[in-house]
């Protein structure tokens, strides 16, 4: 119905109705008048201008979280209106505690406000109808208006802890920019000669300096900034996984955005290879702006599928020329289930530095150290022991060929990984 009552058309319904007890024709009269002022108040209703609704719709929402959607409405009639609002929040996006909204708008003015929602699913989905109800100038009548609209939205895991991680950057007065540092480092360009000191790496003594001055020399190099980073992301079935309603892939692109950025501020190329059972995107590294790797990663799908490992190490070879450090968001069961992974890690270590950041299956470890209280939790508990035990081999047997291992809980991959890069950063073993 385009026009619903009001509290006070219900209201004064109730008392004309009412004079009937006391007299007919009194009532009858009444209920004339109030005829007379409904209709009247519905075609002033209809002469003013309905005000105008406008969303600000981001281009992106952090997946987790509340975040506001700014709405603007416009009042071009020349008496104040009151207006309740609200809209259709698409798949995966769900309202605050409020999801309608009651304001009024001075004539000829206007009013900005936020509608506060919440995105629980990763991927593109829409805010829809835009509904408002305005109310008539005595107040008798609701005039309903309803305004088609399909604004689409990217919900993207990261935005949050990228929002975080840069405050926590201009805390520490982190200097961006794509040059190169003086730190005791294992980079390639020669700074100095200095006396070896306990710790230091002994393949970095210069033996000739040592027999001049017959105590050991070793070479300092400048850590290198400008360099460039590949983040492989598995999007096959372990990490399509869900642990407190997030799938560990939510985490591994979190983590991949927020270590995107850093390198971005560090002056390094960023690349992005998304896989499963197929290859689903690439991009080579470069200097992109971050939206355009978040496009990107915004672009992957989980998929039900052993991932495929092999494929997804040749095309990497065969468009990846440059020494890069190339980090996997995967995860590992046992050492003959990563096999394949275990052969082209090793592989990729004679040209690359590879990363592993094994995201960690939080329920097994909490059926590991649960208590056993019966004979079919004793199975359970010495089952999920033998399997993180096959896990914690397999991860040391990816480490003696020469990859770092980062091993993390799914909510500490952001933290974890960018403590790792910025390590590697350090210690220039790029």
């Amino acid at each position: 119905m385009p026009l619903l009552p009001s509290r006070r058309l219900a209201g004064l319904i109730a008392l004309a109705g009412a004079a009937f007890i006391l007299s007919t024709p009194l009532a009858l009269a009444l209920n004339a008048l109030l005829l007379a002022l409904i209709a009247a108040d519905a075609i002033a209703l209809y002469r003013l201008p309905v005000p105008q609704l406008e969303r600000i719709v981001p281009p992106r929402l952090p997946l987790g979280g509340a975040v506001e959607v700014p709405v603007e409405l416009r009042n071009t009639a020349p008496v104040s209106r009151r207006v309740l609002w609200t809209d259709d929040p698409g798949p995966g996006i769900r309202h605050g505690d409020s999801d309608v909204m009651d304001t009024t708008i001075a004539a000829g003015g206007e009013v900005r406000l936020a509608a506060t929602v919440h995105a629980e699913e990763r991927g593109t989905t829409y805010l829809g109808d835009l509904h408002m109800r305005v109310l008539s100038p005595l107040g008798l009548l609701w005039r309903r208006v309803r305004e088609r609209r399909n604004d689409r939205v990217t919900v993207q895991p990261g935005l949050r802890e990228l929002r975080r991680h840069r405050l926590l950057a201009l805390h520490h007065r982190i200097a961006p920019g794509p040059r190169r540092v003086r730190e005791v480092g294992e980079g390639r360009e020669f700074e100095r000669l200095r006396e070896y000191v306990r710790g230091d790496d002994p393949r970095r003594i210069d033996w000739k300096a040592t027999a001049r001055r017959g105590e050991p020399i070793v070479r300092q190099y400048e850590a290198e900034r400008s360099q460039s980073i590949v983040l492989a992301l598995d999007a096959g079935r372990l990490m399509s996984e869900r642990f407190e309603g997030r799938e560990r892939l939510d985490h591994s692109l979190a983590a991949a955005l927020v270590l995107a950025d850093a390198a971005a501020v560090h002056g390094d190329g960023v690349g992005v290879l998304l896989f499963a059972d197929t290859v689903q995107a690439y991009l080579p590294p470069a200097r992109y702006p971050l939206a355009r790797i978040a496009d990107v990663l915004a672009t992957v799908e989980t998929r039900r599928v052993e991932p495929d490992y092999p494929g997804a190490f040749r095309f990497l070879a065969r468009r990846l020329r440059r020494r890069s450090l190339v980090v996997l968001f995967t995860d590992i069961i046992d050492a003959r289930a990563s096999a394949a992974l275990l052969e082209h890690l090793g592989a990729s270590a004679r040209r690359h530095l590879p990363m592993i950041v094994a995201m960690r299956n939080v329920e097994l470890e909490a059926a590991a150290g649960a208590a056993v209280r019966d004979e079919r939790g004793a199975f359970q508990r010495a089952a999920a022991e033998e399997l993180m035990q096959a896990r914690a081999i397999a991860l040391n047997a990816i480490r003696r060929r020469g990859v770092l291992v980062t091993d993390v809980r799914p909510e500490a991959a952001t933290t974890e990984t960018l403590a790792r890069y910025l390590e590697i950063k350090r210690r220039g073993l790029l």
